[in-house]
């Protein structure tokens, strides 16, 4: 049988791991604390959480990625991506007034597998196939600027969401390219497709990597958002 300090013990135990949030309380003006905060928070943001209606960001699943360009048009579908966990934030910047955010997600590595369909100019050489693809990243730094805005909870208390987003990306280091059956499954011409995506990997990134991005980012941040709707603004941020 419990003794009742047992019982008090336990009982504060669990009130103080109920009140505990995602997100390390910080005082409203030190930027340093809250950009340790969330990334101390970033893996259990980026796991799913199906009591939340929260799905996984790591691996994150996207149903299709679609890009439309002048010389090249390129479809994805059921492309799942892991490596976000390993991403850390940094220069991290939010403004409670003008409700904005701003940070760089910086990544080591991320990989992706998935179908694809492609065809036309990957710059210099004609591409054209559909099949499996694989595709592993060196380092990878995306700019985030964000508009936030604050809703009313049930509760009456205020909290935080990501309106919108703009992203600026940049990879760091080679990115190594794999697709299957390019040119109905001619060899030849396969191996010197990827052989040139892969030595020119910055300049394929910089052509197709934003409509990537944005679509992973937008499933990302809306997981985020449902984060944020169970921890008030007050609870994150001290006077």
């Amino acid at each position: 049988m419990l003794s009742p300090l047992s019982i008090l013990i336990f009982s504060t135990l669990l009130v103080n791991f109920a009140q505990c949030g995602i997100l390390a309380p910080c005082h409203i003006n030190d930027q340093t604390c809250f950009e340790k905060s969330v990334n101390a928070a970033l893996p259990q943001l980026l796991s799913a959480d199906p009591s939340l209606g929260i799905d996984s960001s790591d691996p994150l699943a996207v149903a299709t990625i679609s890009g439309d360009f002048p010389m090249i048009k390129f479809t994805l579908m059921n492309p799942v991506t892991t490596g976000f966990k390993n991403c850390d934030v940094k220069n991290l910047n939010i403004n409670l007034d003008a409700e904005t955010l701003h940070f760089d997600l910086n990544c080591p590595s991320l990989h992706t597998t998935g179908k694809y369909d492609i065809s036309g100019r990957l710059i210099l050489l004609p591409i054209e196939g559909n099949g499996d693809f694989d595709m592993t990243t060196g380092q990878y730094n995306t700019i985030v600027d964000a508009e936030l805005k604050q809703v009313k909870g049930a509760d009456g208390k205020a909290y935080l969401s990501i309106n919108s987003f703009k992203l600026k990306n940049q990879a760091l280091g080679p990115i190594k390219f794999d697709f299957k059956n390019l040119f109905n499954g001619n060899k030849e011409q396969a191996s010197n497709l990827i052989k040139f995506a892969n030595e020119n990997w910055k300049d394929v990134a910089d052509l197709l990597q934003d409509p990537v991005w944005y679509s992973n980012m937008k499933k990302i941040i809306g997981n985020v958002d449902k984060y944020l709707k169970t921890e008030p603004i007050d609870e994150i941020f001290l006077p």
